[in-house]
C-alpha cells in the first residue's frame, strides 16, 4: 500500500518510536541487568544505597547496553528512512539525466510507498516530461507541417522570377497577379501562424469594447464582393444581436475565415449569416449549403492543418490553419465554437459570453 504520510509526520513517528524505545530499554536493561547482579553477589542493596553517588561498574554496563540500544535503534530507523527519501530521489536524478540526454520517453516508475511530498514530486515530474515530450513531437509535425506549406508557394515564386530573367515568361499583369497571389498566401501562413503562437503562449492580447456587429460584417462581406459574386453565392444576413462586446478585429479575422473556408471548399448557394441571444451569451451561426463534413473528420476540424483528403489537391486549397485560428481566437474570447452537419449543411456555431469579466 502506497504511503500518503507526509515527510515531516514520518520524521515524528521515527523520533517517537527512538525516544519511547530507548525510555523502554533502559527501564528493560536496568532492571535486568541490577536483577542479575544482586543474584550473583556483583553488588549488594547496601552498597547501591551507600554508594548511590559514585558510578559503579553495573552501572556503566548498563549505560552501554542502553547506548548501544539507542545507536543500533537509530542507525536501523535512519537507514529506512533515508532509502524511503533518497531513493526516490536517485530514480529522479536518472530521469531527468535520460531526459537532459534526449530520452524524453523516461518517467520515474517506482511502485513503492514514499511520503505524500515525495508522491507528489514524482507524479509532477511525469507530468511534466509527458507535456515536454508531447511539446517536442508537436513541434517537429509543426516544423513538418510549415516547411510543406511554405515549398509550394517559394518553389512557384522562385521558379515564376527565375523564369522571367531567363526569358522563358513575358513579365505580363496576369504573371504578376499570380506571383502576388503566392505572397499574400505567405502573408496569410505567417500570420495565421503568429496569431496561434500569441494564443499558445497566451501573449494574445484582445481588446473589448462595444461593437456594431452589422458594420462589421458588412466590412468582411465587401473584401469578398467579387468572389462571392464569381462563385455564385448568395448571403443572406440576419442579425438579431448587433451589439457585441468582443474583439472588433478578430472577429473579424474569424468570419474572413469561415467565410473564406465556405468559398473554397462549400456548393455555391446560399450562405447565411445569423446572430441571436440565448441566456446570457451571443451566437454567431454561418450556415451553408453543403456538402458538408463527414462525421469522420470533424473531430479533427479545428486542428492546426487538418484539410480533407478529397479538398488537398483543389486549386484554392489553403493551409489548413484557418479553422485553427478561429477556434483559438473564440477560445481566447472564453467562448465556444461547434460544427453541426444538419441535412448536409454545415453550420458553424460560435457562443461568446454577454461580457468577459
Amino acid at each position: 500500500m502506497i504511503n500518503k504520510v507526509g515527510m515531516s509526520k514520518q520524521l515524528i513517528i521515527a523520533l517517537s518510536i527512538v525516544n519511547f524505545s530507548v525510555t523502554a530499554g533502559s527501564v528493560f536493561f536496568g532492571y535486568f541487568i541490577y536483577t542479575y547482579a544482586i543474584e550473583t553477589g556483583w553488588i549488594s542493596l547496601k552498597t547501591l544505597n551507600e554508594d548511590w553517588s559514585v558510578f559503579h561498574s553495573v552501572d556503566w554496563v548498563w549505560l552501554f547496553f542502553v547506548l548501544l540500544f539507542g545507536s543500533v535503534l537509530s542507525i536501523i530507523l535512519g537507514v529506512k528512512l533515508a532509502n524511503r527519501f533518497i531513493i526516490p530521489i536517485n530514480f529522479l536524478a536518472d530521469a531527468a539525466k535520460k531526459i537532459s540526454q534526449g530520452d524524453l520517453s523516461a518517467r520515474v516508475e517506482d511502485a513503492e510507498g514514499h511520503s505524500a511530498e515525495i508522491l507528489e514530486l514524482m507524479h509532477n515530474f511525469n507530468s511534466m516530461a509527458q507535456q515536454l515530450e508531447t511539446s517536442v513531437k508537436n513541434a517537429q509535425v509543426w516544423n513538418a507541417a510549415i516547411a510543406h506549406e511554405l515549398r509550394t508557394p517559394i518553389t512557384i515564386l522562385q521558379g515564376r522570377l527565375q523564369g522571367i530573367l531567363d526569358g522563358v515568361f513575358q513579365p505580363d499583369p496576369v504573371l504578376f497577379k499570380s506571383l502576388l497571389n503566392q505572397a499574400e498566401g505567405l502573408s496569410h501562413l505567417v500570420e495565421d501562424l503568429r496569431t496561434l503562437s500569441l494564443i499558445e503562449n497566451q501573449q494574445l492580447r484582445l481588446n473589448f469594447e462595444w461593437i456594431d456587429l452589422e458594420y462589421h460584417v458588412e466590412r468582411v462581406l465587401l473584401i469578398f464582393k467579387e468572389r462571392l459574386h464569381q462563385t455564385g453565392f448568395n448571403i443572406q444576413v440576419e442579425l438579431s444581436v448587433t451589439q457585441v462586446y468582443c474583439d472588433s478585429r478578430r472577429i473579424e479575422q474569424v468570419l474572413i475565415a469561415l467565410i473564406d473556408n465556405a468559398i473554397r471548399y462549400v456548393n455555391a448557394g446560399v450562405l447565411k449569416i445569423s446572430s441571436n441571444m440565448i441566456e446570457q451569451s451571443w451566437v454567431l451561426q454561418v450556415e451553408d449549403e453543403g456538402p458538408g463534413i463527414p462525421i469522420e473528420y470533424q473531430r479533427d476540424l479545428f486542428n492546426p492543418f487538418f484539410r480533407l483528403e478529397q479538398s488537398r489537391n483543389k486549386e484554392l486549397g489553403g493551409t489548413g490553419l484557418g479553422l485553427a485560428v478561429v477556434h483559438a481566437i473564440v477560445v481566447a474570447h472564453k467562448g465556444l465554437i461547434k460544427y453541426s452537419n444538419f441535412q448536409n449543411n454545415s453550420v458553424f456555431v460560435i457562443i461568446l459570453p454577454l461580457k468577459v469579466n
